[in-house]
């Protein structure tokens, strides 16, 4: 998943980075520069977070959920 499909997919399903990165399981007082980082390509999707990312696109939400 490139960085700007990573960025559509979060607008698509209408989250703030702080929401996206917190619903891929990051943690900590930065996350809305983690997800900077994953939309500009600085840091790298990793594969899990990524199949999180296809299943909430395809309609999956958690108990969770913003």
């Amino acid at each position: 998943m490139t960085p700007s499909q990573i960025k559509a997919a979060r607008k698509a399903l209408g989250l703030t980075q702080a929401e996206m990165t917190a619903m891929l399981g990051y943690q900590g007082d930065n996350l809305k520069q983690m997800m900077r980082d994953l939309e500009t390509g600085r840091r790298p999707l990793r594969e899990p977070q990524r199949r999180l990312i296809e299943a909430y696109l395809d309609g999956y939400r958690p108990a969770d959920w913003p």
